[in-house]
C-alpha cells in the first residue's frame, strides 16, 4: 500500500504471528506483491487468513494493458487471482477498447495455473465490441446485449439469453451466440435471425442456427441452418441450408441445398428444385440455377388470362435469368416500403427460362375472345425446353430434341340448349294460351336436360417424334 495518499487511515489487528486483517479508509491504492495489477478505492478491508480485500466507493481495478474495471463495490480474492464486482460495474478491455456494463462481473486474472483471462457477466449486460482493420483504425462497434456473458482472453466471446446484437447495418437476435475475434466468426443458435438495416438491399434470414463469417472485419458470408428462409426485395428463399455470400456488405449471391427441397419465389416464379443458386447484381436477382428434378410454377398473364391453374415448367434443371426496370430503362428503382411484400409491379421481370433433361412445359394461351374466355392449353416435352419472356408473359416456346406434345383449343359445347325458354303458366287477357295441356290442365314438363359443359375441348394430339434430333 505504498501509494495510498497522504489522507489514509490504516487499523492493523494482528491475530497470530502469520495472520492479520488491515482497515483502510481515507483512500486505498495497493497491489499483489510483484505484480502490477492495482486497487483502488475510498476505503478497504484485508482479511489475510481469508485471503480476501473488499473494497467500498470507486473502486478501480487496472491490469496494464489487459483490464480496467469500475464499480461501487469489489471483492478481491487473492489467492485465486478473481475479482467481484458490482454496482455500476464497467469493464474495458484496454487491448481493443471493447467494453462490458452491467450490474455485476467477476474477472479472473491470468496466472501461471490460468494463462488465459476470463470475464463472466452473470446478470444482463451489454458488450460493446471494438475491432480494428488491416490498417490498424477501429471499426464501427458492435452492441451485444444478452442475460449472461462469459469471455475468454478476449478472444473468445459467449452470449446466453435473448441475445440482441446491433452491428453496422444488421440487426440480429438468437436465444445464444458465440463471437471467435480471432478467427472473425460468430454464430447464432436458436430462434436466430437477421435483417439487414441498409436501405439500399433490405433481406431478412432465419434459421435454427446462423453463422457469419467476416474478413479484415467485413461481413462476407452468412450461413443458416435448419429451416432456413431468406427474404429480399424480389426474392423469399426456403431451404434446409442457405449460404450467403456478400461484397463490400452487398449481397451477390446465395447457395440453397440440404435435406428436402430448395424453393424460390419472385414475383412471377415459383422454382423448385433439390438445391439452388442465386446470383445477385445491382441489387436485383439476375439468375436463378435449379438443380434435380427441378419445377418452375409461373401464373398466366392476368391481363389477358383469367384461370386458377398454373404454368409450369419441369426438367433435371432450370435456368431462370431475370431483368430489372433499372437495367432496362437507366432509371433507378423507387425504394420499397417496410416489410413490403413482393408483387407483380416490381422491377424484376423474368426474361428466360431454360429446362435442361426430361423437360415439359405446360402453357395458358390467351383466347381471342377475351380474358373471361377459357385459354388455351399447350403441353410439350423434350431434351430441352427454352421459354422467353415480354413483360412478364411468355413470349414463345422452342423445343430441342425428341420434340412431341398436345394442343388444346376451348370450343363451344354443341349440345348446349339455345332456345330460350318459355312460360308455360303466362296466362291473362293478353297472355297467349299453351300449345297443349296435360289432363290435369297443367303445361307438361320438358325433361332434364344435361348441364351445358363450357369448357369442353377440340383436342389435337401430336405424335411422338422419332428419337432423333431435330
Amino acid at each position: 500500500m505504498t501509494e495510498s495518499p497522504p489522507e489514509t487511515r490504516l487499523l492493523y489487528s494482528r491475530i497470530n504471528e502469520n495472520v492479520s486483517n488491515t482497515f483502510v479508509g481515507g483512500g486505498f491504492v495497493g497491489r499483489c506483491q510483484g505484480e502490477n495489477n492495482r486497487l483502488r478505492a475510498d476505503s478497504a478491508e484485508q482479511f489475510q487468513a481469508a485471503g480476501i480485500v473488499n473494497l467500498y466507493g470507486n473502486v478501480v481495478y487496472e491490469e496494464p494493458n489487459k483490464m480496467q474495471i469500475t464499480a461501487t463495490h469489489a471483492t478481491y480474492f487473492t489467492r485465486e487471482g478473481r475479482l467481484y464486482a458490482d454496482g455500476n460495474v464497467v469493464a474495458t478491455q484496454l487491448a481493443t477498447g471493447s467494453t462490458f456494463s452491467g450490474p455485476s462481473i467477476e474477472y479472473f486474472r491470468a496466472t501461471p495455473e490460468r494463462p488465459a483471462s476470463r470475464l463472466v457477466a452473470p446478470s444482463r449486460s451489454t458488450a460493446t465490441m471494438i475491432e480494428k482493420d488491416s490498417a490498424g483504425r477501429p471499426t464501427p462497434p458492435t452492441y451485444v446485449i444478452a442475460n449472461r456473458f462469459e469471455d475468454a482472453g478476449d478472444s473468445l466471446l459467449m452470449a446466453w439469453g435473448d441475445v440482441q446484437i446491433d452491428r453496422e447495418k444488421i440487426n440480429a437476435r438468437s436465444d445464444s451466440a458465440s463471437f471467435d475475434k480471432v478467427a472473425e466468426k460468430s454464430r447464432l443458435i436458436r430462434g436466430a435471425r437477421i435483417v439487414n438495416r441498409d436501405t439500399a438491399q433490405r433481406f431478412t434470414l432465419v434459421g435454427d442456427t446462423i453463422d457469419m463469417y467476416s474478413t479484415a472485419r467485413k461481413l462476407d458470408r452468412v450461413v443458416a441452418r435448419h429451416k432456413s428462409t431468406a427474404t429480399s426485395e424480389d426474392l423469399v428463399l426456403n431451404a434446409e441450408t442457405i449460404d450467403m455470400r456478400l461484397k463490400e456488405q452487398q449481397l451477390q449471391e446465395a447457395f440453397a441445398f440440404g435435406k428436402g427441397r430448395a424453393r424460390a419465389t419472385t414475383p412471377q416464379q415459383d422454382v423448385l428444385s433439390d438445391s439452388m443458386r442465386i446470383r445477385m447484381a445491382d441489387r436485383d436477382v439476375r439468375e436463378v440455377r435449379a438443380i434435380g428434378d427441378a419445377v418452375a410454377i409461373g401464373t398466366p398473364d392476368t391481363l389477358k388470362i383469367r384461370t386458377k391453374d398454373k404454368d409450369l415448367l419441369r426438367g433435371d434443371s432450370i435456368f431462370a435469368f431475370f431483368d430489372s426496370t433499372e437495367a432496362l430503362t437507366g432509371a433507378p428503382r423507387p425504394a420499397a416500403a417496410p416489410n413490403a411484400r413482393p408483387d407483380s409491379g416490381s422491377g424484376v421481370k423474368v426474361k428466360e427460362i431454360r429446362a435442361l433433361g426430361n423437360a415439359s412445359s405446360l402453357f395458358h394461351i390467351a383466347n381471342s375472345k377475351g380474358p373471361d374466355a377459357p385459354p388455351a392449353i399447350n403441353y410439350v416435352r423434350g431434351v430441352r425446353i427454352f421459354v422467353n419472356f415480354d413483360t412478364g408473359a411468355v413470349r414463345d416456346v422452342r423445343v430441342d430434341s425428341a420434340a412431341s406434345g398436345v394442343y388444346l383449343e376451348p370450343a363451344p359445347d354443341s349440345l348446349s340448349d339455345t332456345l330460350p325458354a318459355k312460360n308455360p303458366r303466362t296466362r291473362g287477357r293478353g297472355g297467349a294460351a299453351p300449345a297443349s295441356s296435360s289432363p290435369s290442365g297443367q303445361a307438361p314438363r320438358r325433361p332434364p336436360q344435361p348441364e351445358p359443359d363450357t369448357q369442353s375441348f377440340a383436342s389435337l394430339t401430336l405424335p411422338a417424334a422419332p428419337r432423333r434430333r431435330s
